[in-house]
């Protein structure tokens, strides 16, 4: 991904909430019409961005980071992360953070090229502005490797040997006005190796560099509390972490949460769902979404997208334990799902 793709991106209108439709105009819609009033809210349905309270900690609190490096003098920075699981929605809300903080930043910035906002890094010098810049670490990069994708991102030529690319890309950086530097898939990067201790260490000249004009750098990554690289201790002593965990339902604070976000998910899908009740998601189906699930954010919201579009399809208008049960996740759901009921049936055995 390079600076215009990231622009059209963070710029992209979302789109229109579909028209609601009674059972009885589900009913008279010819094949063609229903085909089209499916993919709008199919469409519709896979871009939705649902905001709970732990997207809104993550995101207040990048957003303190952020601020306060801006604020401080020039140096090495506090570096923020953001780990947890796959399919916990880290990145997805990190990215929608990043996204907006990207428009925000660029309100008011006139117009280039391909509609690219413009500042004046220096008052002779025109640059594009890009005030945000998301990388994604590759597997297995070397130091040059690294800056080749920082300079990518500005489609800038990464020609020359590694220190040389190192300068380059940390000057892309200031002139592009960037105020934040964030790196997903950080967990790929291996320190068992030379190059990959290398560029751990790289990573730490960029924060400093990045620190002399009051940028920041955030992380983003799988279980990156197990990760060999968070265990540097210049590292350690600049990270300013968070995590994002699975939703349990062992206490009435872990249910409580749960349905918080089960209820804001109701408002999105059961307008669309004639037939439903209030309260489906939230009290009746709580239980067999957690089951299927497992509180993991990116199987819950995919299990729910699913069942709407099947509740539709057969004409029933509401989600049943069915529709549920009929939905294809995650290998690691299944496999969880799997080891819940022989839990259970042990349990059972031994009454």
């Amino acid at each position: 991904m390079d600076s215009l793709a990231w622009h059209l991106a963070c710029t992209k209108t979302e789109l229109p909430e579909p028209p609601l439709y009674t059972s009885a105009g589900w009913d008279r819609m010819t094949s063609e019409d229903r085909s089209r009033a499916v993919d709008a809210l199919r469409q519709w349905m896979n871009g939705l961005y649902v905001e709970t309270a732990e997207t809104r900690a993550v995101a207040d609190r990048l957003t303190e980071i952020v601020q306060e490096n801006s604020e401080t003098g020039p140096g090495a920075k506090a570096i923020a992360s953001v780990t947890g699981a796959s399919t916990l929605g880290k990145s997805t809300a990190v990215r929608r953070w990043a996204t907006r903080k990207y428009v925000e930043w660029i309100v008011g910035a006139p117009k280039g090229p391909a509609e690219l906002p413009t500042w004046n890094p220096q008052p002779t010098i025109d640059a594009d502005l890009c005030p945000v810049v998301w990388v994604n670490l590759q597997s297995g990069s070397m130091v040059k490797g690294f800056n080749s994708q920082v300079l990518d991102f500005f489609r800038l030529s990464a020609s020359g040997a590694a220190h040389q690319t190192s300068t380059a890309a940390v000057r892309a950086l200031a002139r592009h006005g960037v105020r934040t530097l964030l790196i997903d898939d950080f967990h790929l990067l291996r320190t068992n190796w030379k190059g990959g201790r290398e560029v751990l260490d790289h990573v730490k000249y960029m924060n400093t560099e990045l620190g002399e004009f009051n940028a920041s750098l955030i992380l983003v990554g799988t279980d990156l509390e197990s990760s060999e690289a968070m265990s540097d201790a210049q590292l350690i002593g600049r990270l300013q972490p968070m995590s994002f965990s699975p939703y349990g339902i062992e206490t009435s604070e872990e249910q409580h949460a749960w349905q918080q976000l089960l209820y804001g998910l109701e408002g999105y899908l059961l307008p669309h769902l004639p037939r439903a009740s209030e309260g489906l998601l939230t009290s009746q189906l709580a239980g067999p979404i957690w089951k299927r699930s497992q509180g993991y954010v990116g199987d819950a919201t995919r299990l729910l997208r699913i069942a709407t579009l099947a509740a539709i399809a057969d004409g029933t208008h509401t989600i049943n334990p069915e529709h549920l049960k009929e939905v294809r996740l995650s290998k690691r759901a299944h496999a969880a799902e799997a080891e819940i009921d022989l839990r259970r049936r042990s349990k059972q055995s031994r009454v």
